[in-house]
């Protein structure tokens, strides 16, 4: 059971929580998933929304009323004001990279509140470079990576073993990762694949449209049509062709999802042509939210053979499981852990070259001569599945319609007990509250002796040797007599306004050049005392005051 009021900000883009654009992506289904999960089955009091402006809290703020379907607390969280982040205590992050927010909590205290990221593809460079920085970055035992399948958590657990062994032989020491590692699956909201009478119309609909009767058997898949970057459709025609030439019922498969481009759209297309001639395949373009919503309906058997690295869990098998489809997947990676041979549906065997004869592909991705979409690729076209062994659990479902009721009754309920986010969003929550109870028991606060990011520190202290000298506290200011005539128009010329989001307001700076005026040469210690600002911003405006030639300076040696 969450614990009450156990809280995360959520970093939140756009383009990582919505699927309206042309390219529908997996991490952007999951990312919408979670977030309307969220909103509905959070138990605390108001969601916060972490975003560096305020036009994307506005979408953020509308987005989870609408998933809530009522107007629901909600805070904008800016970045630079990260004081407030102690409120939620947790800033949630849809992906592996939390080492720079790490850095930016430095600026107030390691201390100050909990990181929780997630893993998604975890094979391409950026991915692997994001879990190397959970070893060299200022992540603590009071942060998190939720790996969504234990599959995934063994590559970062591995990764990060490898990288630790090299750091210690490269400069001694020991290297592990202080982070914890908790596997907690993707979810899906299980209403949302309810059977509905919409449904039952569109599939009516479709089946008329395309020829396909009430005895006809229809094989579902649901993703991006990407041959090297999600599914190879090889062993899918080729199983599927081996069954429909074993029964008397007509096959059908539907492939509901998207091309990047005309070539691999011919791919496909001429591929079911050639490799399936048995199979009546229908194309349909799975953005389309009616058909995104709908498709399941249609279906008799959901079939997905990933053979692809970039996958590590697969949050379709769960939609087909939860529409109440059996499932026919690869022995893969995350799809094992989500389908359960022989009750949810059937595990197809895979097979992969033995270690360390893929360097060659590794080190090709590695230099750049291969990008990552044909790195992938080539890694998918030397791992194979075995069609003859699919395409007798095909014909096991083609079959036997009482096995298809069977597995997809299995299948539903275990969808609902296991994935859908009113189970797991409690699941985040007593993370969350565990992170809140290491942190606060740990109680440090940052080495203010050393600079927050060693690597980019205060410009004024790392090019501090450019110069001839600098302004201190103890450079007296005078004013130019025409100051005050000439403060307006350099805060608003192109010349002098890049910084005035850091300057304060005009009616501020005027009363500081009166007083500059009337007292000068003044201290800019002393300016600061007289106007209660701290003496490092005052150092700042009298810099760019300056610049402007609205004061003099002298003695800035101090």
């Amino acid at each position: 059971m969450a614990i009450e009021l156990a809280n995360a900000a959520i970093f939140y883009e756009v383009d990582g929580f919505k699927t309206t654009g042309q390219r529908l992506l997996g991490r952007q289904a999951a990312g919408e998933s979670f977030l309307k999960g969220f909103a509905r089955a959070m138990t605390a009091q108001t969601l916060y929304c972490y975003a560096d402006h305020p036009q994307k809290y506005e979408t953020f703020k509308q987005q989870v009323s609408e998933y809530a379907g009522q107007s629901i607390a909600t805070e904008w969280i800016n970045p630079l004001n990260l004081q407030k982040m102690s409120e939620p205590g947790c800033l949630f992050y849809s992906g592996p990279g939390i080492e720079d927010f790490a850095w930016q909590r430095r600026f107030i205290s390691p201390a100050h509140f909990s990181l929780c990221g997630l893993t998604h593809t975890t094979c391409s460079k950026e991915a692997m470079a994001a879990f190397g920085g959970l070893l060299t970055g200022p992540l603590e035992a009071w942060d998190a990576l939720i790996c969504t399948s234990h599959s995934a958590k063994k590559t970062v657990e591995r990764t990060l073993e490898n990288y630790g062994e090299y750091l210690k032989q490269r400069f001694g020491g020991d290297f592990k990762s202080r982070i914890q590692l908790p596997v907690i699956p993707l979810g899906i909201n299980c209403d949302d694949f309810k059977e509905t009478d919409d449904g039952a119309a569109f599939a009516k609909a479709f089946r008329d449209q395309y020829g396909i009767s009430e005895t006809d058997i229809v094989f579902l898949y649901v993703g991006r049509l990407a041959s090297h970057a999600k599914a190879h459709p090889l062993p899918m025609y080729q199983a599927l062709q081996k069954a429909a030439e074993r029964t008397d019922k007509k096959v059908h498969l539907v492939q509901a999802g998207w091309f990047a481009s005309k070539a691999i759209e011919q791919q496909f297309t001429k591929g079911a042509a050639k490799f399936c001639p048995s199979v009546s395949c229908h194309f349909v373009d799975g953005r389309d939210p009616e058909v995104r919503r709908h498709i399941w309906s249609v279906a008799d058997v959901f079939t997905s053979l990933s053979d692809n690295i970039q996958e590590t869990f697969g949050i379709t098998p769960v939609e087909a499981m939860a529409a109440g489809l059996p499932v026919v997947v690869t022995d893969w990676d995350g799809y094992r852990e989500t389908v359960r041979d022989g009750i949810d549906g059937y595990l197809v065997r895979t097979t992969m070259p033995s270690a360390q004869t893929g360097l060659p592909l590794s080190y090709r991705y590695h230099t750049g001569v291969d990008h990552y979409d044909r790195y992938v690729g080539q890694v998918s076209l030397f791992t194979h599945v075995d069609s003859q062994h699919c395409a007798e659990l095909y014909l096991k479902l083609i079959e036997n319609a009482t096995l298809r009721r069977q597995m997809g009754t299995t299948g539903q309920k275990r969808a609902r007990e296991s994935f859908d986010w009113q189970s797991l969003i409690p699941k985040y929550q007593d993370l969350w509250a565990e992170l809140k109870t290491r942190r606060l028991a740990a109680s440090i606060d940052a080495d203010k002796s050393m600079p927050y990011m060693p690597l980019m520190d205060d410009p004024f202290v790392s090019f501090e040797h450019y110069p001839t000298e600098h302004i201190t506290t103890l450079t007296h200011l005078s004013l130019v007599s025409d100051a005050q005539e000439r403060l307006s128009i350099m805060l608003n010329d192109p010349l002098g306004s890049g910084v005035r989001h850091l300057l304060p307001a005009l009616e501020k700076l005027q009363e500081m050049l009166r007083c500059i005026g009337q007292e000068g040469p003044i201290a800019i210690g002393e300016l600061a005392r007289l106007f209660k600002v701290k003496p490092n911003s005052m150092i700042l405006y009298a810099a760019w005051l300056a610049k402007m030639d609205l004061v003099t300076i002298a003695n800035a040696k101090g």
